[in-house]
Parts: C-alpha cells; structure tokens; sequence
C-alpha cells in the first residue's frame, strides 16, 4: 500500500533542517515521500504560499506538519486541499481565522518565559527578531546538549514581525479534518505558554489525539522517536 505524503513546515527562528531527525526516522519507517518547506520568514502570505506551493507539487494523500508559527502557515495553506488527509500541530499556533500568532499571545494574556528575550535587529518600524543568542538554548532547546542549543543560536533563522503578525482570512485547515488533527504539548516550553498549547490543541482536536510530552519548544530535535511517531499515526489514520 502506498504510503501519504509528509509535508513538514518549520516555525520563526529555524529552518527546515530542524527536521532532520524526523525525517531519518520517517523514511526508516517506510514512508518514501518526506519533504520540508523553507519559509522566507518575512511575511505571513509568502510563508502560506509556499507552503501551497509545496502541496501543490504532491500527489495523492498528504499529511501536513507545522512547528510553532507554522501551526499557524499550515492552518491556512492546507484549507480547502483535497488532497491534505491529516494535520500535526508540533507545538504549534492554531490560529482561527483572521488571527494571528501575535494575536493568539495577547489574547491568552500570559507571556512565555521566552518572550522578554526577543530582540530587534531590524528597525522600529520594521522589526526583524532573533532569540538572544545567550538565551536561546534555554528558551527554545533547554533538553538538548549545550553545544547543539549553540550552534541553533548561532544559526536561528531572522523572523520579521510582518510573519509572526499576519493573519489569513481562509477556514482553518483544522476545521474539516478534526477527527485527523493531532497537536503535540511541550509541557516545558518556554516559547509558547504549555497553557497556551492546551488551549488551542483542545480547540482543535478530541483528547485521544492530543500527545503530551516533557520537552523544550524544540520537540522535534529533542524527542524526533515520539513526534516521527505522532506522524505515523496520523498517516495511519489511527
């Protein structure tokens, strides 16, 4: 039997090799076609766009993957595709429509323990972000090895407020595949609330597909066995 496609989407300060390990695991497990989109991460709407992009060019049955900010890329670029069977919030924004990942903070009213340490590298008018790369490892990565959470500070995608602000106007892709939504808990996180997360996986999904696990922002780096593995079971359908 054939197996779905994987379309993997990183979030803000990363890039798509962030899935590495995953993918590794993914392919041992027999699923052929793994790709990860690359977001420009200056925009929302270049970011959705690639992604439809991606989709676009994949054939056949299509599980959809998004980390952090891409929970919120992916929500608006698999709506309405035919071919998206299955969605995986890796903890991710799970943004309604005409919200965006900004919006969700402020309207949750609790700031992450990370969200002090953001600093501005572009203009007042035009901001550009990065994590303080003296704090990243301990905001993003804290369950990974020292050296690794240095080399993903040194390497940290910039990310323009204009991406993390926008919002898209389309019905979340979540909407019509809840019964095949899955949303991964970092009950560690210091990026997004883990409160946060329980809020939008509730909002999303029933309990039976949500996965908590005692993991840093960055699950997919330090825990790739159990998220290759909440994938499969979405491919599955189980």
């Amino acid at each position: 039997m054939t197996t779905p496609n994987i379309l993997l989407v990183h979030g803000a300060w990363a890039d798509g090799s962030s899935w590495g390990p995953v993918i590794e695991l993914l392919h041992r497990d027999g699923f052929e076609r793994v790709v990860a989109s690359q977001l420009g991460l200056r925009t929302f709407a270049d970011d959705v766009a690639t992604v439809a992009r991606d989709l676009a060019l994949l054939d056949g049955p299509t599980i959809v993957v998004g980390h952090s900010y891409g929970g919120a890329v992916i929500s608006q670029a698999a709506s309405g595709r035919a071919n998206v069977t299955g969605l995986v919030y890796v903890a991710a924004y799970a943004p309604k429509a005409g919200q965006s990942a900004f919006q969700i903070n402020q309207e949750f009213g609790i700031p992450s323990a990370g969200a002090g340490d953001l600093v501005n590298i572009g203009s007042e008018q035009a901001p550009d972000l990065i994590v303080d790369r003296a704090r990243f490892h301990a905001d993003f990565a804290a369950d990974l090895p020292a050296a690794q959470g240095a080399v993903l500070a040194a390497t940290q995608r910039v990310t323009s407020v204009l991406a993390l602000a926008g919002a898209g106007d389309a019905v979340p892709a979540y909407e019509a595949l809840r019964a095949n939504t899955w949303y991964q808990i970092s009950s560690e996180d210091k990026m997004i609330h883990p409160d946060l997360e329980r809020q939008m996986a509730a909002a999303i999904t029933d309990d039976e597909r949500i996965v908590t696990l005692p993991t840093s922002h960055a699950s997919m780096l330090s825990r790739p066995a159990e998220i290759a593995a909440l994938i499969a079971r979405a491919a599955r359908g189980i």
